[in-house]
């Protein structure tokens, strides 16, 4: 129980919850300060109300916010196995966690670890989004963006006054050297409001389909191999039991390996069609030589302008390569490849690199006549 709770203090320890943390505070602290001239807290009921329900936004959200980071999203416990050994057929094995992946288990590569109901890793958190703290992170993300509102609506009254008293009796200083700070503090509620209000609708998507982002991902590749291919049985997503129960399931507090299903559906349906989508994807696999070295870097200047300004983006690793290396490419762009290779030790390591690091091998199984 320490090693887990050190953990997951651990996490703070990055650019995402630091940046999280002073962003959020600075735009309250900001709000309070620039509020307090012209509707101070004691000097009447309404000042009071204000502040208090500022304050009661901020607590909720951030607490929602730690609740995220400490509880994270819930780990599958290592070298797990299905109850009976039949229904290992329909599961994906985990090499790194060495056991077998429960249906809505998805491995992350940030946090090395399978995961309970993945929907994401965010980087803002430093952790993945879960079955254990996807309920928090709905209700930190809606909450934000009430305080958000809240905050601009009051920066944004600070700034009519002080238009309004212009060359009249002063209600609110507001010099110059506050004028980058309310600014700063302005921008950035909104673009709270913006983005959040993006990521609570694409969220309550998944909530009312009781799924996830890589799910809904699944289910996408699901009916295009069936548009192309019309002998394949259609597919129903197993865990869409209507929206009231789909609410019900998101916050439930289950055990996050079983999974209650549609009637007309198996526990594993997910489970055998991402099966089936990993065995073509390893029909595309493509075995390239390294032949020009790379240190893993997001900007890699040696490789030109065109591999630095197309790079991808996304959070997914950057894999350093070696002269001689084998790769096994499994996504291409037009300046950047994304595949895996086996390190010294037989750790499989993945992520993207310059597309002139590599060269493809000659196929040497047909000989020459």
């Amino acid at each position: 129980m320490t090693s887990v709770r050190q953990s997951s203090l651990a996490r703070f320890l990055h650019w995402g919850p630091i940046l999280s943390i002073i962003i959020y505070k600075f735009v309250t602290l900001t709000t309070l300060y620039f509020t307090e001239m012209w509707w101070p807290c004691f000097g009447s009921l309404g000042g009071f109300l204000n502040n208090a329900l500022l304050l009661t936004l901020f607590v909720i959200s951030f607490s929602c916010y730690l609740k995220c980071v400490i509880v994270g999203p819930g780990f599958l416990p290592l070298k797990w196995k299905p109850e009976f050994e039949k229904d290992q057929q329909y599961l994906q094995f985990c090499r790194i966690c060495d056991g077998y992946k429960a249906p809505r288990v998805h491995h992350c590569h940030k946090c090395n670890r399978c995961v309970l109901k993945m929907d994401h890793h965010c980087p803002w958190l430093n952790t993945c989004v879960g079955h254990a703290n996807h309920p928090s992170f709905v209700i930190f993300i809606f909450v934000s963006i009430v305080a958000s509102i809240q905050s601009s609506t009051l920066l944004l009254r600070t700034l009519l006054l002080v238009l309004a008293q212009y060359g009249h009796r002063v209600l609110v200083y507001f010099p110059l050297k506050l004028t980058l700070l309310w600014l700063t503090a302005f921008g950035l509620a909104i673009c709270l409001i913006l983005t959040l209000s993006l990521l609570l609708f694409i969220q309550m998507k998944y909530v009312l389909k009781n799924c996830t982002n890589i799910e809904d991902w699944i289910v996408g590749k699901a009916i295009s191999r069936r548009e192309q291919d019309r002998n394949l049985p259609p597919f129903i997503y197993p865990y869409n039991l209507g929206r009231l129960n789909n609410i019900k399931a998101f916050f439930s507090k289950d055990d996050g390996i079983h999974w209650a299903v549609r009637d007309e559906c198996g526990e594993y349906d997910l489970t055998i069609e991402q099966l089936e989508q990993k065995l073509i994807k390893e029909s595309w696999k493509q075995p390239m030589v390294v032949v020009k070295e790379y240190n893993g870097r997001w900007f890699p200047l040696m490789f030109g302008i065109c591999v630095c300004c197309n790079i991808p983006w996304t959070d997914e690793t950057r894999m350093p390569l070696n002269v001689g290396e084998i790769v096994q490419v499994t996504r291409f762009r037009k300046y950047w490849m994304y595949g895996h290779k086996n390190d010294s030790n037989g750790t499989r390591l993945r992520g993207w690199f310059p597309k002139p690091c590599v060269f493809s091998i000659p196929n040497t199984s047909k000989k020459d006549k």
